[in-house]
């Protein structure tokens, strides 16, 4: 079974997408970046961090 493509983005949209970014700073004032390697936002700095899993708690995509 599959869903119309007007019902999948009504999906899409109505799901919430819950992601974890993290500032970290140095004791010299330095903060932590890092450079994507893929794409769309290849060669973009960013701060760590990332998507949190369907149940997966907020401490487990912490450490992953």
């Amino acid at each position: 079974m599959f869903l119309r493509q007007e019902d999948f983005a009504t999906v899409v949209r109505s799901t919430p997408l819950v992601s974890l970014d993290f500032i970290v700073e140095n004791s010299r004032g330095e903060f932590l970046l890092g450079k994507r390697t893929n794409r769309p936002a290849q060669g973009y700095w960013f701060v760590p961090g990332g998507r949190v899993q369907k149940d997966e708690t907020l401490e487990a995509a912490f450490e992953r």
